[in-house]
């Protein structure tokens, strides 16, 4: 959620420059780390006057197709904009609800993406023919700061992200407690008060969110290797994140189109052979990967934010 919530304020904090910004969402219990300004204005859909207004969804959700649907055809309101994909929801909904899931997916994009212009950050998702590439990053300077970076390791791997199936965290964990029992792992975003007993290990450390980024980024510094389980991924900010830090990174095949040509990204089957396989590769060859790493192009979150209002503003002009 957190990615979603970062997302949401880098897109509303570089439009409201040139742009009057009014937000349409739910009211949640949940507290989040981060706080709207207060010049943003809240409405619910069913309260908006307007008969001809811009609109950009964040994914394709229930909610955002009802909010679309309400407007376009109860109110008649005239609307034009975008829908931002974040993800593959065609393969998120088959994985979570089966084929109902991936049909009633369809419905949904079916009719917003007749509606908006698609901006995608990625070219590989399922029936999707974008009009935009943009990569999602909170890269900025800081990041490539790395003169005081941590010289000693405290965890062998890491993962920074929610524990849920198709994130792979519980096949992670069944990784380092059956098969990785001599590495450390270092599980990042979750209350281990949440966590199941069964997925609690003597080599698994479980810590909460971590929203300054000069705590993240020790977070990053402290560990050789970052490993990303996800059976699903769109653009993940964790893998720029890793690089940015000079660490290997593994992944595996179902979601290898991430890699986008960047160096220090290894692809691995569900395998023992070849999870020890690159794992025995990156620790023999760490220096030179971490050279070869340095010559990756990095997407930065002042491009991410140029490249979506150039083609927003470009868009709305026609």
């Amino acid at each position: 959620m957190n990615a979603i919530i970062n997302d949401l304020n880098n897109i509303i904090t570089c439009l409201n420059k040139n742009y009057d910004i009014n937000l349409i969402c739910r009211n949640s219990f949940k507290k989040f780390n981060f706080q709207l300004d207060e010049n943003f204005k809240h409405f619910k859909f069913n309260k908006i006057l307007e008969k001809k207004i811009n609109i950009l969804l964040i994914s394709i959700t229930p909610y955002n197709f009802f909010v679309l649907f309400y407007l376009s055809i109860i109110k008649k309101v005239d609307i034009k904009g975008f829908v931002y994909l974040r993800s593959d929801g065609f393969l998120e909904y088959k994985y979570r609800y089966g084929l109902l899931g991936y049909f009633f997916y369809y419905l949904m994009f079916y009719f917003i993406t007749k509606k908006l212009k698609i901006i995608s950050c990625s070219n590989n998702f399922t029936k999707v023919q974008s009009d935009i590439i943009v990569h999602p990053s909170e890269l900025n300077s800081i990041w490539f700061d790395r003169k005081n970076s941590e010289k000693q390791y405290y965890t062998d791997f890491l993962y920074v992200g929610r524990f849920k199936k198709d994130k792979g965290s519980f096949y992670l964990v069944k990784i380092f407690k059956d098969i990785l029992k001599n590495y450390s792992l270092t599980i990042v975003g979750n209350d281990k008060k949440l966590i199941p007993k069964k997925y609690i290990a003597k080599n698994i450390i479980y810590k909460n969110s971590v929203s300054n980024i000069d705590e993240l980024i020790k977070v990053y510094d402290s560990t050789k290797i970052f490993i990303l389980p996800s059976f699903i991924e769109g653009f993940p900010k964790v893998i720029s994140e890793s690089l940015a830090r000079l660490k290997p990174v593994i992944i595996f095949e179902d979601i290898k189109y991430v890699v986008n040509g960047r160096k220090g990204i290894f692809i691995c089957k569900r395998n023992e052979s070849s999870l020890k396989k690159n794992i025995n590769y990156i620790l023999n060859n760490y220096k030179t990967i971490q050279k070869e790493i340095k010559s990756n192009y990095f997407y930065t979150k002042d491009n991410f934010n140029k490249n979506l209002v150039t083609y927003i503003e470009n868009e709305l002009k026609n």
